[in-house]
């Protein structure tokens, strides 16, 4: 069945000593699960899965998994490693993940030919539904459209993409190949309601960690009321997104949600909390929610 709505790409709490807070994790999935979410997207670039141990990783998704609560759960098993990749798949698969998300291989930057054999290698090795995951941003490659058509005519497991560019015209070009087994999900928060206009199935959107405008606007979009998703696109989301920009990726998603929830939470060596400035900008773009 095709997948649809809007996910959350987790953070992953901390203790002030910079261990995982699964009190904490626990208490986010309780929130997410009121929130009317699709599902969960442990261990993605918003869950800082290059800050985690393989370990880290394996036991925080068994953990989201045990705790999901019905949701979906579609496990990051990104790595620089081709070989981390497919075990980190093979566990997700084990673990009863429903999906697996698959990024290029990043530091030593790939060309076409590397995320060919990289995602070969990987999805023909594990055999479990993927979700191909394209953020040149951070991973320091595109994932060409030619590429992705190769890999989605190969592959009877890849049902889907979630395109985090930021790039409206490559997600433009992308929605092609849109159909009954393939979802298309936006991987930033402000343009949802612009990706969805063009086809796009739902959001993979970071504000949902600690708020509820982005499934607000999702549901108003798809039961007709444009105007209502528009203005909750521009007037709620979109401010708040512009807030987190003014720390570095994500360390204002992590004050957001400790702040949400009364956490004295931890950031995970190198990240460091937002600058006093920053908190202030974001303390007050988090008032303007419901």
């Amino acid at each position: 069945m095709k997948m649809s709505g809007i996910i959350t790409p987790m953070v992953t709490p901390f203790r002030q000593n910079g261990e995982i807070d699964y009190d904490a994790t626990a208490k986010l999935l309780d929130y997410l699960k009121g929130t009317g979410i699709y599902g969960l997207f442990p261990n993605g670039s918003t869950g800082l899965f290059p800050f985690l141990s393989t370990d880290e990783r394996m036991k925080f998704l068994e953990f989201v998994v045990e705790h999901s609560q019905g949701m979906k759960v579609l496990a990051g098993i990104g790595s620089s490693s081709t070989q981390e990749s497919v075990k980190l798949g093979k566990h997700a698969k084990d673990a009863g993940a429903d999906a697996l998300v698959l990024m290029p291989t990043y530091y030593i930057t790939a060309g076409q030919e590397e995320i060919l054999k990289h995602f070969r290698e990987v999805i023909g090795t594990v055999r479990k539904e993927t979700f191909i995951y394209n953020i040149p941003q951070l991973c320091g490659a595109r994932i060409e459209p030619e590429t992705v058509k190769t890999l989605k005519d190969e592959f009877s497991e890849i049902i889907g993409l979630k395109e985090s560019s930021a790039d409206m015209r490559y997600f433009s070009d992308i929605m092609q190949f849109s159909g009954p087994d393939f979802a298309i999900f936006q991987g930033q928060d402000d343009l949802l309601i612009p990706s969805m206009s063009i086809g796009a199935d739902g959001g993979v959107c970071g504000l949902t960690n600690f708020s509820k405008p982005v499934v607000t606007a999702y549901r108003e979009f798809t039961s007709g009321k444009l105007d209502a998703a528009r203005k909750t696109q521009m007037q709620k989301i979109d401010p708040v997104i512009r807030s987190l920009l003014t720390s570095r990726f994500p360390s204002a998603y992590y004050y957001a949600f400790y702040t949400k929830f009364g956490l004295k939470g931890g950031y995970r060596s190198p990240m460091v909390e937002p600058s006093e400035t920053a908190r202030n900008i974001v303390n007050r773009a988090m008032d303007t929610l419901d």
